[in-house]
């Protein structure tokens, strides 16, 4: 009982830390970039999660808004939309794990965004979908070999703002010229309770994200 109430404890001085603290801002902010936005080849929309019924999650949406954006600018003349979504944590572990996917992706983000973005008006010509990846890594690697199929020289990535260095890093150890081209910066105005509980588990991901890319070699 003593060691389920410091717990208790533990955890609620830390959800209330969280939350009344820019604590989460202060973690969010090393791993967000600016944009650099330029001419490329190709401009690389990461999924970022999708339901069941087909509905995009915000960060998907976000990033394929930006992702049109930047395209009908003419930023680049090809678009590849990228991922798949595991919902359970225990099929999550067992991919990352062993490497297999197959039957345990739940929804396919990126034909949702194409879909979307066919409906707006983007031309098939220029985009390209990847159904396959399930995770940073994985998405960048395709595009990696879409990119010398295809004779691109380098690509603008876009994802959410604390996603940018991870997604950034990989695509360096991997030789690709991407740029960073994230979805607007919102971190320094989420200061809510519950966006600051957000944030604080969202950064917490990437740097164990980053952590375990380290150590698998993918950064």
């Amino acid at each position: 009982m003593r060691v389920i109430k410091a717990f208790c404890y533990a955890f609620a001085a830390t959800g209330v830390f969280f939350i009344y603290t820019p604590a989460a801002n202060w973690m969010a902010g090393p791993l967000v970039m600016e944009p650099e936005l330029k001419s490329a080849g190709l401009v690389v929309v990461l999924g970022g999660g999708a339901y069941e019924n087909g509905s995009l999650s915000s960060a998907s949406m976000e990033r394929l808004i930006h992702g049109l954006l930047l395209y009908k600018k003419g930023y680049a003349e090809r678009v590849i939309f990228s991922g798949g979504t595991i919902k359970d944590p225990k099929d999550k572990l067992i991919h990352t794990v062993t490497g297999l996917s197959g039957e345990l992706m739940d929804v396919v983000e990126s034909a949702i965004m194409a879909d979307i973005a066919i409906g707006l008006g983007m031309d098939e010509a220029g985009m390209a979908v990847d159904a396959s990846s399930t995770n940073t890594y994985e998405n960048i690697l395709y595009a990696q070999e879409y990119m010398a199929k295809n004779g691109l020289n380098d690509c603008l990535l876009v994802t959410s703002p604390v996603h940018m260095y991870r997604a950034w890093r990989v695509a360096k150890k991997l030789g690709l010229d991407c740029s960073p081209a994230p979805v607007a910066d919102n971190t320094p105005l989420r200061t809510s309770g519950v966006d600051r509980i957000g944030l604080a588990r969202e950064s917490a991901h990437e740097y164990a994200g980053l952590a375990y890319y380290w150590y698998k070699g993918y950064i």
